[in-house]
């Protein structure tokens, strides 16, 4: 299993695989249930999923070269995703895809070392209004900054770029350069002020992404804990905790120490790992964008396709 993500109320999670199918788990009576299932949704893998800011749509990249776009639609009391369009012109395996917070704009990246940026009207229908050229290698995620109109990309190539718009005219900004191996997921906190990435070379990086224009900088790496490739990374809605995983099987939690200036070496402190936290590689963690019964909710996935959900109160 590759893929999670939550809709923004928190109460559905949407989950992908390599057995191509697309699943939406729901909270009903206080547990998650498995609502809806989408078969063959793509001819190949799916890699990545993504909901739009208002939670009607669900975007799904695949290894099959193209993206989908399903609506979630509610017959009777059945919840149920409905096939609006596929997005075509990728030329290899489509690995990730990210909304903008207007929910206009959809980022698509690929093995083919492109970045693709979609415009979708009112009318629902999407237009291709930029193909961006500038990593070496194979794009591994797309992610766009939480606050402002500017898209952020990791590679293979060991980069992370910064995309932005000049009167419809996308240029590459920055270049991120800080890991020594590939750059497999990004992610920011609320405010986008602070984004934290993950890369083959079993490091985390905290950069500081409040100014664009003179570029990101960064400002803490934590490393010593994963002992493999970190695929995932995310940081929790309400900004005090950043949740990894990877190829050591293992699951770590980190914050911050608000009595340390940010940019000192030990700012952030690891507070919770389960070393054994699936059979195999952990693909992907996710927060809940909300608490559940007081508690920080996270749901991980991994190789031995199973989900789990850990609900925590640090």
């Amino acid at each position: 299993m590759w893929s999670l993500a939550w809709s923004p109320t928190g109460n559905i999670l949407a989950s992908c695989s390599g057995d191509k199918s697309i699943r939406l788990w729901q909270y009903k009576e206080g547990k998650l249930r498995c609502e809806h299932v989408v078969e063959e949704a793509h001819e190949r893998t799916i890699r990545s999923i993504s909901w739009s800011p208002n939670g009607t749509l669900l975007a799904a990249a695949s290894f099959d070269s193209t993206t989908s776009i399903w609506k979630k639609i509610t017959v009777g009391e059945e919840l149920k995703l409905e096939l609006l369009t596929r997005l075509e012109g990728h030329e290899n395996e489509v690995k990730s895809v990210s909304w903008d917070i207007s929910g206009s704009l959809l980022a698509t990246c690929s093995r083919d070392k492109s970045v693709w940026i979609w415009d979708m009207d009112e009318q629902e229908e999407f237009n291709c209004v930029a193909v961006l050229h500038g990593h070496s290698q194979d794009v591994k995620a797309v992610k766009f900054h939480p606050v402002k109109e500017v898209l952020f990309s990791c590679s293979y190539d060991d980069t992370i770029k910064t995309w932005e718009d000049d009167e419809d005219d996308w240029f590459c900004s920055n270049t991120l350069i800080g890991h020594d191996s590939t750059v497999w997921s990004i992610s920011f906190n609320n405010e986008g002020t602070n984004m934290v990435s993950c890369s083959d070379d079993n490091n985390i990086i905290i950069w500081d992404t409040s100014v664009i224009k003179d570029g990101p900088k960064k400002i803490a790496t934590l490393s010593g804990y994963h002992t493999r490739t970190i695929f995932s990374v995310d940081w929790s809605d309400d900004d005090k905790y950043i949740a990894s995983s990877g190829a050591d099987d293992s699951i770590r939690i980190f914050t911050r120490d608000e009595d340390k200036s940010i940019d000192s070496a030990d700012s952030y402190s690891q507070v919770w790992v389960e070393r054994e936290a699936h059979v195999g590689d952990v693909n992907c963690v996710s927060w809940n964008p909300r608490l559940i019964d007081g508690h920080h909710v996270l749901a991980s996935c991994g190789d031995d396709n199973i989900i789990k959900i850990w609900s925590f109160k640090l």
